[in-house]
């Protein structure tokens, strides 16, 4: 029954939960939820008010070509019990092609390492996590743990990481530290910026619509799905007004910190079937359908892999893709590293709240 939804187009086709405790929890769970359950102090159990509690449900699509679609996310707090309810998804993301895959928890409170229902802070996977009645047990800070290692962890959506913007400066220092070694008596270092890749020079906009013959208008945003970093940015060309299919987006990693291979594996999973070929580099992928087009190329040279996307609507043959992606490969010297924003959410730009985009108007 669950291919209903994506006959009417409407609500999107919903996965079996894949976290651990839903296969071995009495309580029916499903990912649109509701959720609920208690935070409390490990040591102590007691019940911790006020921590911001937030639920992430992650969306894809596509048949041939899939790919990420998004997240939605709601922001709770715990009450004087601990406890806390997320309802269901708002279902906002809706298509014939929609699948929601996944749900994920964050809890943080200050003074707490934070929490998150599918990776614990000491690595591995959480099993006992379940949809309902759920039990969360925060361990106190101590002066051991890792500001650095607990962003990681964390990888908070922009819910949290506005309340975890704090920590960036000790988890710089500390590497900046472990790096350098320790500071001489008296002095203090300056702390370096946080840098973010910035790949958004590679295809302007102006340049889709010479190539395309689009006059209208874009709004240019992040891609939220993947957390930018100095490795990694997702740029969104998102056609004012019209539907997905109008859209253009590309995605570029440099040199990632585990190599290329994890990024030659995310193009064989959002292209499947696809053989290399030589039209771009000599590890280019290409694909072609009605609803969208697609090129995704290694330059293993400089340690860069990027996938293009163009909706078949503003991409009307497999030709212009292909022009698109040489063009960014020709200008892949103008990435650049820029310093994060201040305020701690990597995709705002010159931007338009609260979205962090930027619409930019025809010639």
């Amino acid at each position: 029954m669950a291919s209903a939804g994506a006959m009417m187009g409407c609500s999107p086709i919903v996965r079996p939960p894949d976290f651990a405790g839903a296969r071995d929890h009495v309580a029916e769970t499903s990912l649109v939820g509701p959720f609920d359950g208690q935070i409390v102090d490990g040591t102590t159990s007691e019940p911790i008010s006020d921590a911001a509690v937030v639920g992430v449900w992650s969306y894809d699509r596509g048949e041939g070509l899939i790919g990420p679609s998004g997240s939605e996310t709601l922001v709770v707090r715990s009450d004087r019990a601990g406890r806390y309810r997320i309802p269901d998804a708002p279902s906002r993301v809706r298509g014939r092609t929609v699948r929601l895959v996944a749900f994920t928890l964050f809890v943080y409170k200050r003074g707490y390492l934070g929490y998150r229902s599918d990776v614990p802070y000491d690595a591995g996977t959480r099993t006992e996590f379940v949809g309902r009645h759920n039990k969360v047990e925060l361990r106190k800070w101590v002066s051991a743990d890792s500001h650095a290692e607990h962003l990681l962890m964390l990888a908070p959506p922009p819910e949290i990481e506005r309340l975890t913007d704090w920590e960036r400066g000790p988890a710089n220092l500390a590497l900046w530290r472990a790096q350098r070694g320790a500071s001489t008596p008296g002095t203090m270092p300056e702390v370096p910026t946080l840098e973010l890749l910035d790949a958004t020079a590679l295809l302007p906009p102006a340049e889709v619509r010479r190539r395309t013959g689009y006059q209208e208008v874009f709004q240019v945003s992040d891609f939220t799905d993947l957390a930018r970093t100095h490795f990694y940015h997702g740029v969104h060309m998102q056609a004012v007004d019209h539907e997905e299919i109008w859209d253009v987006g590309y995605r570029v990693w440099s040199d990632p910190p585990g190599g290329l291979e994890p990024v030659l594996e995310t193009f064989h999973e959002t292209l499947p079937g696809v053989e290399a070929s030589g039209d771009i580099t000599p590890e280019s992928f290409v694909f072609d359908s009605e609803a969208v087009r697609a090129v995704a190329f290694l330059d293993r040279e400089r340690k860069i892999g990027v996938l293009l996307t163009c909706g078949g609507m503003q991409c009307t043959d497999v030709e212009t893709v292909l022009v698109l992606a040489r063009y960014i490969h020709d200008h892949l010297d103008a990435l650049a590293v820029k310093a994060a924003p201040s305020d701690g959410d990597p995709a705002a730009e010159t931007a338009e709240p609260p979205d962090g985009a930027t619409t930019e108007t025809p010639p």
